[in-house]
Protein backbone atom coordinates (compact mmCIF):
# COMPACT_ATOMS: atom_id res chain seq x y z
CA UNK A 1 0.00 0.00 0.00
CA UNK A 2 1.17 3.40 -0.91
CA UNK A 3 0.73 4.61 3.09
CA UNK A 4 2.95 1.40 4.35
CA UNK A 5 5.54 2.16 1.72
CA UNK A 6 5.66 6.19 2.88
CA UNK A 7 5.95 4.41 6.13
CA UNK A 8 8.77 2.43 5.91
CA UNK A 9 10.75 5.24 3.75
CA UNK A 10 12.43 6.95 6.46
CA UNK A 11 13.32 10.32 4.63
CA UNK A 12 9.57 10.27 3.92
CA UNK A 13 8.09 9.59 7.07
CA UNK A 14 10.99 12.16 8.99
CA UNK A 15 9.56 15.21 6.11
CA UNK A 16 6.02 14.54 7.03
CA UNK A 17 6.84 14.26 10.63
CA UNK A 18 9.02 17.48 10.50
CA UNK A 19 6.27 18.88 8.72
CA UNK A 20 3.06 18.61 10.79
CA UNK A 21 5.76 19.92 13.68
CA UNK A 22 6.62 23.20 12.27
CA UNK A 23 2.78 23.23 11.46
CA UNK A 24 2.33 23.15 14.85
CA UNK A 25 4.49 25.45 16.17
CA UNK A 26 3.67 27.89 13.53
CA UNK A 27 0.30 27.83 14.81
CA UNK A 28 0.81 28.31 18.44
CA UNK A 29 2.53 30.99 18.04
CA UNK A 30 -0.50 32.82 16.29
CA UNK A 31 -2.43 31.80 19.19
CA UNK A 32 -0.45 33.21 21.74
CA UNK A 33 -0.93 36.53 20.07
CA UNK A 34 -4.89 35.64 19.51
CA UNK A 35 -7.01 37.51 20.06
CA UNK A 36 -4.17 40.78 19.05
CA UNK A 37 -4.52 42.27 15.41
CA UNK A 38 -1.56 39.98 13.59
CA UNK A 39 1.00 41.72 12.03
CA UNK A 40 3.83 40.98 9.74
CA UNK A 41 6.03 39.54 12.74
CA UNK A 42 3.74 37.17 13.71
CA UNK A 43 4.32 35.54 10.73
CA UNK A 44 8.24 34.98 11.27
CA UNK A 45 7.99 31.55 12.64
CA UNK A 46 5.99 30.16 10.13
CA UNK A 47 7.78 31.81 7.44
CA UNK A 48 11.35 30.86 8.58
CA UNK A 49 10.01 27.66 9.89
CA UNK A 50 8.62 27.11 5.72
CA UNK A 51 12.22 28.30 4.63
CA UNK A 52 13.89 25.90 7.32
CA UNK A 53 12.10 22.74 5.96
CA UNK A 54 12.68 23.72 2.52
CA UNK A 55 16.25 23.75 3.33
CA UNK A 56 16.36 21.13 4.94
CA UNK A 57 14.96 18.82 2.04
CA UNK A 58 18.05 20.49 -0.38
CA UNK A 59 20.26 18.66 2.12
CA UNK A 60 18.68 15.46 1.56
CA UNK A 61 18.19 15.30 -1.77
CA UNK A 62 21.35 17.87 -2.83
CA UNK A 63 24.00 16.66 -0.02
CA UNK A 64 23.17 13.22 0.47
CA UNK A 65 26.76 12.62 -2.01
CA UNK A 66 28.73 15.07 -0.09
CA UNK A 67 27.49 14.40 3.52
CA UNK A 68 27.42 11.24 5.48
CA UNK A 69 23.96 10.10 6.96
CA UNK A 70 25.27 11.31 10.20
CA UNK A 71 26.59 14.80 9.33
CA UNK A 72 23.29 15.05 7.75
CA UNK A 73 21.68 14.23 10.99
CA UNK A 74 23.50 17.21 13.14
CA UNK A 75 22.92 19.75 10.72
CA UNK A 76 19.28 19.09 10.84
CA UNK A 77 19.44 18.85 14.16
CA UNK A 78 20.73 22.51 14.45
CA UNK A 79 17.93 23.69 11.49
CA UNK A 80 15.56 22.49 13.97
CA UNK A 81 17.20 24.03 17.01
CA UNK A 82 17.17 27.06 15.37
CA UNK A 83 12.97 27.01 14.36
CA UNK A 84 12.25 25.75 18.27
CA UNK A 85 14.71 28.74 19.55
CA UNK A 86 12.77 31.07 17.23
CA UNK A 87 9.49 29.95 18.67
CA UNK A 88 10.33 30.06 21.94
CA UNK A 89 11.29 33.66 21.06
CA UNK A 90 8.45 34.71 19.73
CA UNK A 91 5.74 33.40 22.75
CA UNK A 92 8.44 35.38 25.38
CA UNK A 93 8.95 31.56 26.96
CA UNK A 94 5.59 31.12 27.96
CA UNK A 95 6.14 28.64 30.58
CA UNK A 96 3.83 25.97 29.71
CA UNK A 97 4.20 25.85 26.04
CA UNK A 98 8.30 26.68 26.11
CA UNK A 99 8.57 23.69 28.77
CA UNK A 100 6.25 21.14 26.84
CA UNK A 101 8.29 22.23 23.58
CA UNK A 102 11.79 21.61 24.97
CA UNK A 103 10.10 18.15 26.27
CA UNK A 104 9.04 17.32 22.91
CA UNK A 105 12.28 18.30 21.03
CA UNK A 106 14.56 16.33 23.32
CA UNK A 107 12.46 13.10 23.53
CA UNK A 108 12.00 13.51 19.37
CA UNK A 109 15.85 13.97 19.10
CA UNK A 110 16.87 11.32 21.06
CA UNK A 111 14.24 9.02 20.10
CA UNK A 112 14.73 9.06 16.53
CA UNK A 113 19.11 10.43 16.13
CA UNK A 114 22.57 10.06 17.54
CA UNK A 115 23.60 13.40 18.05
CA UNK A 116 27.57 14.32 18.90
CA UNK A 117 28.41 16.42 21.93
CA UNK A 118 30.20 19.15 18.78
CA UNK A 119 26.29 18.79 17.24
CA UNK A 120 24.98 19.53 20.87
CA UNK A 121 27.22 22.60 21.00
CA UNK A 122 26.52 23.67 17.88
CA UNK A 123 23.15 23.26 18.37
CA UNK A 124 23.46 25.46 21.39
CA UNK A 125 25.04 28.16 20.26
CA UNK A 126 23.04 28.69 17.04
CA UNK A 127 19.49 28.81 18.96
CA UNK A 128 21.20 31.36 21.89
CA UNK A 129 21.66 33.83 18.41
CA UNK A 130 18.65 33.00 16.76
CA UNK A 131 16.72 33.39 19.65
CA UNK A 132 18.34 36.93 20.69
CA UNK A 133 18.28 37.98 16.70
CA UNK A 134 14.64 37.03 16.74
CA UNK A 135 14.14 39.00 19.90
CA UNK A 136 15.91 41.94 18.97
CA UNK A 137 14.40 42.01 15.41
CA UNK A 138 11.01 40.99 16.14
CA UNK A 139 9.27 40.11 19.04
CA UNK A 140 11.32 42.48 22.04
CA UNK A 141 12.52 41.05 25.57
CA UNK A 142 9.92 41.85 27.71
CA UNK A 143 7.11 39.91 29.46
CA UNK A 144 9.13 37.05 29.31
CA UNK A 145 7.93 33.81 31.32
CA UNK A 146 4.22 34.99 31.73
CA UNK A 147 1.35 32.87 31.77
CA UNK A 148 -0.35 32.13 28.69
CA UNK A 149 -3.85 31.90 27.31
CA UNK A 150 -6.23 29.01 28.30
CA UNK A 151 -6.21 28.66 24.51
CA UNK A 152 -2.63 28.15 24.27
CA UNK A 153 -2.22 26.11 27.47
CA UNK A 154 -4.79 23.41 26.21
CA UNK A 155 -3.28 23.66 22.96
CA UNK A 156 0.06 22.94 24.39
CA UNK A 157 -1.06 19.85 26.25
CA UNK A 158 -2.98 18.40 22.91
CA UNK A 159 0.25 18.80 20.94
CA UNK A 160 2.69 17.37 23.36
CA UNK A 161 0.05 14.20 23.84
CA UNK A 162 -0.08 14.19 19.89
CA UNK A 163 3.51 14.08 19.37
CA UNK A 164 4.19 11.26 22.10
CA UNK A 165 1.02 9.23 20.62
CA UNK A 166 2.34 9.90 17.10
CA UNK A 167 6.41 9.24 17.78
CA UNK A 168 5.13 5.69 19.60
CA UNK A 169 2.97 4.63 17.04
CA UNK A 170 5.84 4.98 14.63
CA UNK A 171 8.38 3.45 17.01
CA UNK A 172 5.97 0.32 17.27
CA UNK A 173 5.96 0.72 13.72
CA UNK A 174 10.02 0.88 13.32
CA UNK A 175 10.29 -1.83 15.54
CA UNK A 176 7.69 -4.23 13.66
CA UNK A 177 9.66 -3.35 10.25
CA UNK A 178 13.01 -3.99 11.72
CA UNK A 179 11.65 -7.48 13.24
CA UNK A 180 10.51 -8.16 10.26
CA UNK A 181 13.61 -7.40 8.48
CA UNK A 182 15.82 -9.33 10.97
CA UNK A 183 13.54 -12.68 10.49
CA UNK A 184 13.67 -12.12 6.45
CA UNK A 185 17.97 -12.01 6.87
CA UNK A 186 17.82 -14.49 9.35
CA UNK A 187 15.80 -16.81 6.99
CA UNK A 188 18.25 -15.81 4.40
CA UNK A 189 21.12 -16.53 6.78
CA UNK A 190 19.82 -19.58 7.47
CA UNK A 191 19.58 -20.79 3.67
CA UNK A 192 22.87 -19.33 3.27
CA UNK A 193 23.67 -22.11 5.75
CA UNK A 194 22.42 -24.48 4.82
CA UNK A 195 23.68 -24.29 0.84
CA UNK A 196 26.93 -23.68 2.22
CA UNK A 197 26.85 -26.92 4.36
CA UNK A 198 26.02 -28.56 1.49
CA UNK A 199 28.42 -27.65 -0.79
CA UNK A 200 31.22 -28.03 2.01
CA UNK A 201 30.81 -31.94 1.00
CA UNK A 202 32.07 -31.68 -2.28
CA UNK A 203 35.16 -29.70 -1.22
CA UNK A 204 37.33 -31.25 1.59
CA UNK A 205 36.47 -29.06 4.89
CA UNK A 206 39.55 -27.75 5.50
CA UNK A 207 39.30 -25.70 2.41
CA UNK A 208 36.24 -24.55 2.57
CA UNK A 209 36.86 -23.44 6.12
CA UNK A 210 39.73 -21.33 4.23
CA UNK A 211 37.41 -19.99 1.74
CA UNK A 212 34.71 -18.49 4.01
CA UNK A 213 37.33 -17.30 6.70
CA UNK A 214 38.84 -15.37 3.02
CA UNK A 215 42.46 -17.03 3.42
CA UNK A 216 41.96 -18.76 0.37
CA UNK A 217 40.71 -17.40 -3.29
CA UNK A 218 38.55 -19.37 -6.19
CA UNK A 219 41.54 -18.55 -8.72
CA UNK A 220 43.74 -20.78 -10.61
CA UNK A 221 46.90 -20.79 -7.92
CA UNK A 222 48.76 -22.95 -6.67
CA UNK A 223 52.04 -23.71 -4.09
CA UNK A 224 54.87 -25.90 -3.30
CA UNK A 225 55.40 -27.17 0.20
CA UNK A 226 56.57 -30.25 1.81
CA UNK A 227 53.05 -32.63 2.73
CA UNK A 228 52.59 -35.92 3.72
CA UNK A 229 50.72 -38.09 1.22
CA UNK A 230 48.26 -40.78 2.13
CA UNK A 231 46.68 -43.88 -0.46
CA UNK A 232 44.84 -46.03 0.33
CA UNK A 233 42.53 -49.21 -1.50
CA UNK A 234 40.34 -51.83 -0.86
CA UNK A 235 42.29 -54.88 -2.03
CA UNK A 236 39.61 -57.00 -3.71
CA UNK A 237 36.43 -54.61 -4.38
CA UNK A 238 36.68 -54.95 -8.62
CA UNK A 239 36.13 -58.58 -7.81
CA UNK A 240 33.36 -58.22 -5.12
CA UNK A 241 31.66 -55.92 -7.82
CA UNK A 242 30.76 -58.40 -9.89
CA UNK A 243 29.59 -60.55 -7.56
CA UNK A 244 27.05 -58.17 -5.83
CA UNK A 245 24.29 -56.53 -6.63
CA UNK A 246 24.41 -52.43 -7.21
CA UNK A 247 22.27 -52.09 -3.27
CA UNK A 248 24.49 -54.01 -1.77
CA UNK A 249 27.87 -53.35 -3.36
CA UNK A 250 27.02 -49.24 -2.61
CA UNK A 251 25.98 -50.05 0.94
CA UNK A 252 29.18 -51.29 1.42
CA UNK A 253 31.21 -48.42 -0.27
CA UNK A 254 29.28 -46.16 1.53
CA UNK A 255 29.60 -47.46 5.01
CA UNK A 256 33.57 -48.12 4.03
CA UNK A 257 34.04 -44.42 2.89
CA UNK A 258 31.88 -42.61 5.33
CA UNK A 259 33.86 -44.31 8.62
CA UNK A 260 36.89 -43.54 7.14
CA UNK A 261 36.35 -39.80 5.73
CA UNK A 262 35.21 -39.38 9.91
CA UNK A 263 38.65 -40.73 10.98
CA UNK A 264 40.34 -38.33 8.33
CA UNK A 265 38.33 -35.15 9.80
CA UNK A 266 39.43 -36.71 12.96
CA UNK A 267 42.82 -36.27 12.28
CA UNK A 268 42.88 -32.98 10.50
CA UNK A 269 43.39 -34.48 7.01
CA UNK A 270 42.67 -32.54 3.98
CA UNK A 271 40.57 -35.35 2.08
CA UNK A 272 41.23 -34.79 -1.46
CA UNK A 273 39.43 -36.99 -3.57
CA UNK A 274 37.25 -40.59 -3.24
CA UNK A 275 39.33 -42.68 -6.45
CA UNK A 276 36.43 -45.64 -6.30
CA UNK A 277 36.96 -47.61 -3.52
CA UNK A 278 40.28 -45.51 -2.76
CA UNK A 279 40.96 -42.43 -0.79
CA UNK A 280 43.90 -39.52 -1.25
CA UNK A 281 44.15 -37.58 1.59
CA UNK A 282 47.22 -34.67 2.41
CA UNK A 283 48.45 -33.16 5.56
CA UNK A 284 50.06 -30.09 5.38
CA UNK A 285 47.62 -27.40 3.73
CA UNK A 286 45.58 -25.37 3.83
CA UNK A 287 45.87 -25.63 7.33
CA UNK A 288 49.63 -27.22 8.69
CA UNK A 289 51.41 -28.63 12.54
CA UNK A 290 54.58 -28.36 11.14
CA UNK A 291 56.15 -31.22 8.70
CA UNK A 292 56.77 -33.95 11.19
CA UNK A 293 53.24 -33.16 13.15
CA UNK A 294 51.82 -33.78 9.79
CA UNK A 295 53.85 -36.68 9.38
CA UNK A 296 52.58 -37.96 12.54
CA UNK A 297 48.68 -37.38 12.68
CA UNK A 298 48.84 -39.08 8.94
CA UNK A 299 50.08 -42.32 10.96
CA UNK A 300 48.01 -42.01 13.50
CA UNK A 301 45.39 -42.01 11.06
CA UNK A 302 46.25 -44.78 8.62
CA UNK A 303 46.13 -46.77 11.93
CA UNK A 304 43.07 -45.78 13.06
CA UNK A 305 41.58 -46.71 9.80
CA UNK A 306 43.20 -50.21 9.92
CA UNK A 307 41.65 -50.64 13.20
CA UNK A 308 38.36 -49.86 11.96
CA UNK A 309 38.56 -51.98 8.83
CA UNK A 310 38.94 -55.00 11.08
CA UNK A 311 35.38 -53.43 12.88
CA UNK A 312 33.55 -52.87 9.24
CA UNK A 313 34.90 -56.80 8.26
CA UNK A 314 33.55 -58.62 11.04
CA UNK A 315 30.36 -56.98 10.56
CA UNK A 316 30.06 -57.38 6.50
CA UNK A 317 31.33 -61.22 7.47
CA UNK A 318 28.26 -61.40 9.47
CA UNK A 319 26.07 -59.89 6.70
CA UNK A 320 27.45 -62.43 4.17
CA UNK A 321 29.75 -60.03 2.28
CA UNK A 322 33.15 -61.61 1.51
CA UNK A 323 36.24 -60.50 3.70
CA UNK A 324 37.84 -57.49 2.44
CA UNK A 325 41.07 -55.60 3.24
CA UNK A 326 42.84 -52.48 2.95
CA UNK A 327 46.03 -51.56 1.62
CA UNK A 328 48.15 -48.05 2.58
CA UNK A 329 50.70 -46.15 1.46
CA UNK A 330 52.33 -42.79 3.29
CA UNK A 331 54.81 -40.88 1.61
CA UNK A 332 56.75 -37.36 2.54
CA UNK A 333 57.89 -34.65 0.45
CA UNK A 334 57.90 -31.18 -1.62
CA UNK A 335 54.31 -30.88 -3.96
CA UNK A 336 52.72 -28.45 -5.94
CA UNK A 337 48.76 -28.21 -3.77
CA UNK A 338 46.22 -25.35 -5.39
CA UNK A 339 43.57 -25.01 -7.84
CA UNK A 340 43.77 -26.46 -11.29
CA UNK A 341 41.49 -26.11 -13.94
CA UNK A 342 40.03 -23.42 -15.39
CA UNK A 343 37.75 -20.37 -14.09
CA UNK A 344 34.81 -22.33 -15.32
CA UNK A 345 35.86 -25.52 -13.42
CA UNK A 346 38.60 -26.38 -11.24
CA UNK A 347 39.43 -29.12 -8.39
CA UNK A 348 41.60 -28.29 -5.50
CA UNK A 349 44.27 -31.01 -5.63
CA UNK A 350 48.03 -31.60 -5.47
CA UNK A 351 50.86 -33.46 -7.88
CA UNK A 352 54.44 -34.63 -7.78
CA UNK A 353 57.13 -36.98 -6.62
CA UNK A 354 55.64 -38.14 -3.45
CA UNK A 355 51.85 -38.36 -4.59
CA UNK A 356 52.88 -41.34 -7.08
CA UNK A 357 55.27 -42.42 -4.28
CA UNK A 358 52.22 -42.94 -2.01
CA UNK A 359 49.80 -44.51 -4.49
CA UNK A 360 53.15 -46.87 -5.53
CA UNK A 361 53.49 -47.27 -1.85
CA UNK A 362 49.32 -47.95 -1.59
CA UNK A 363 49.72 -51.01 -4.71
CA UNK A 364 52.48 -52.88 -3.23
CA UNK A 365 51.37 -53.62 -0.26
CA UNK A 366 50.02 -56.43 1.72
CA UNK A 367 46.33 -57.15 3.17
CA UNK A 368 45.99 -54.37 5.76
CA UNK A 369 49.66 -53.64 5.56
CA UNK A 370 51.10 -49.79 5.47
CA UNK A 371 53.85 -48.68 3.64
CA UNK A 372 55.87 -45.54 4.12
CA UNK A 373 58.64 -43.94 2.36
CA UNK A 374 61.96 -43.10 4.16
CA UNK A 375 61.00 -39.70 4.70
CA UNK A 376 58.11 -40.42 5.91
CA UNK A 377 60.18 -42.90 8.50
CA UNK A 378 62.23 -40.21 9.38
CA UNK A 379 59.44 -38.35 10.93
CA UNK A 380 57.87 -40.64 12.93
CA UNK A 381 60.89 -42.83 13.81
CA UNK A 382 60.72 -42.11 17.28
CA UNK A 383 57.46 -42.56 18.36
CA UNK A 384 55.99 -45.63 15.65
CA UNK A 385 57.25 -49.12 15.55
CA UNK A 386 58.84 -49.74 11.74
CA UNK A 387 60.05 -52.34 10.21
CA UNK A 388 62.60 -52.36 6.98
CA UNK A 389 61.68 -53.67 4.02
CA UNK A 390 63.58 -54.68 1.46
CA UNK A 391 64.64 -52.04 -1.50
CA UNK A 392 61.29 -52.09 -4.03
CA UNK A 393 61.47 -51.48 -7.42
CA UNK A 394 58.50 -49.42 -7.83
CA UNK A 395 56.32 -49.07 -11.42
CA UNK A 396 57.51 -45.46 -13.13
CA UNK A 397 60.88 -44.99 -10.68
CA UNK A 398 64.18 -45.36 -11.96
CA UNK A 399 65.78 -46.03 -8.64
CA UNK A 400 64.96 -48.98 -6.08
CA UNK A 401 62.40 -47.22 -3.06
CA UNK A 402 63.63 -47.78 0.90
CA UNK A 403 60.86 -48.83 2.58
CA UNK A 404 59.24 -49.26 5.96
CA UNK A 405 56.46 -51.18 7.10
CA UNK A 406 54.42 -49.48 9.83
CA UNK A 407 53.58 -51.69 12.88
CA UNK A 408 52.13 -49.98 15.58
CA UNK A 409 52.33 -47.08 17.94
CA UNK A 410 55.12 -46.87 20.55
CA UNK A 411 53.45 -45.66 23.55
CA UNK A 412 55.68 -47.55 26.46
CA UNK A 413 52.34 -48.79 28.06
CA UNK A 414 52.63 -52.07 29.86
CA UNK A 415 50.85 -54.79 28.41
CA UNK A 416 48.37 -54.54 31.43
CA UNK A 417 47.28 -50.85 30.00
CA UNK A 418 46.45 -51.82 26.78
CA UNK A 419 43.51 -50.53 25.14
CA UNK A 420 43.50 -52.83 21.92
CA UNK A 421 43.00 -55.93 21.42
CA UNK A 422 43.25 -57.58 17.75
CA UNK A 423 44.24 -61.29 17.83
CA UNK A 424 43.15 -63.38 14.90
CA UNK A 425 43.66 -67.22 14.19
CA UNK A 426 41.89 -70.16 12.53
CA UNK A 427 38.18 -69.94 13.77
CA UNK A 428 39.19 -67.55 16.67
CA UNK A 429 39.07 -63.60 16.63
CA UNK A 430 39.08 -61.33 18.96
CA UNK A 431 38.73 -57.70 18.39
CA UNK A 432 38.59 -55.55 21.88
CA UNK A 433 38.72 -51.55 22.06
CA UNK A 434 38.30 -50.69 25.66
CA UNK A 435 38.25 -46.98 24.64
CA UNK A 436 34.68 -47.95 23.35
CA UNK A 437 33.47 -49.98 26.31
CA UNK A 438 31.73 -48.28 28.89
CA UNK A 439 32.04 -48.91 32.49
CA UNK A 440 29.07 -50.70 33.34
CA UNK A 441 29.56 -53.04 30.35
CA UNK A 442 32.98 -54.47 31.98
CA UNK A 443 30.93 -57.46 33.41
CA UNK A 444 29.11 -57.71 30.57
CA UNK A 445 32.77 -58.61 28.91
CA UNK A 446 33.79 -60.55 31.78
CA UNK A 447 30.99 -62.68 31.71
CA UNK A 448 31.11 -63.61 27.96
CA UNK A 449 34.93 -64.29 28.22
CA UNK A 450 34.43 -66.55 30.87
CA UNK A 451 31.85 -68.79 29.13
CA UNK A 452 34.64 -68.75 26.20
CA UNK A 453 36.87 -69.94 28.53
CA UNK A 454 34.72 -72.91 30.05
CA UNK A 455 33.83 -73.91 26.79
CA UNK A 456 37.26 -73.85 25.40
CA UNK A 457 38.40 -75.74 28.69
CA UNK A 458 35.64 -78.54 28.53
CA UNK A 459 36.56 -79.10 24.60
CA UNK A 460 40.07 -79.30 25.31
CA UNK A 461 39.22 -82.11 28.46
CA UNK A 462 37.23 -83.88 25.87
CA UNK A 463 40.39 -84.15 23.27
CA UNK A 464 43.62 -86.06 23.41
CA UNK A 465 47.22 -84.22 22.86
CA UNK A 466 46.81 -85.59 19.56
CA UNK A 467 43.43 -83.86 18.85
CA UNK A 468 41.29 -87.60 18.88
CA UNK A 469 38.33 -87.37 21.16
CA UNK A 470 38.42 -89.09 25.00
CA UNK A 471 36.11 -92.03 25.65
CA UNK A 472 34.74 -91.94 29.40
CA UNK A 473 34.30 -95.31 31.29
CA UNK A 474 30.49 -95.89 30.08
CA UNK A 475 31.97 -95.65 26.29
CA UNK A 476 34.88 -97.68 27.71
CA UNK A 477 31.98 -100.72 28.90
CA UNK A 478 30.48 -100.19 25.63
CA UNK A 479 33.11 -100.57 23.29
CA UNK A 480 33.81 -103.96 25.28
CA UNK A 481 29.93 -105.28 25.00
CA UNK A 482 30.18 -104.91 21.76
CA UNK A 483 34.06 -106.53 21.45
CA UNK A 484 32.43 -110.08 23.65
CA UNK A 485 29.23 -110.03 21.81
CA UNK A 486 31.00 -110.16 18.55
CA UNK A 487 33.23 -112.65 19.77
CA UNK A 488 30.63 -115.27 21.42
CA UNK A 489 28.93 -114.42 17.19
CA UNK A 490 31.78 -115.60 15.82
CA UNK A 491 31.95 -118.87 17.81
CA UNK A 492 28.66 -119.45 17.23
Amino acid sequence: MPFERNVNNKFVLESVYRFIAYLMLSFGVLLYYFPMPLHFQHYVVSIFSAAVFIAILCVFVLAKHKFTRHQIKQIVFVLDLCVVAAVLSAVHLSFVFSGLILASFWYLSTSFNKISFVGYSLGFLCAVMTFYISAFLFFGFENYFEDASIYLTIYSFICFAACFGVTNYFNKKALKNLTTTKDYYQDQMNRYIQFSNQLSRYAPLQLWQSIMRGDTQAKIDYKRKRMTVFFSDVIGFTQLAEKLIPDDLAFVLNDYLSHMAEIAKRYEGTLDKFIGDGMLIFFGDPQSRGVEQDAKHCIEMAIAMRQQMHVLRERWLKMGFPELHIRMGVSTGYCHVGNYGSDYRMSYTLIGHDVNLAARLQAAAHPDEILIADETYRLVKDEFVCVPKEPMQLKGLSEPIRTWQLIDKYTGIRSDLQQWFDYEYKGFHLLLNLDEVQHYEYQQLLDVLEQMRQRIQTQQDLTTEQGIARLDASDEVQDSDSKLSGFESDKV
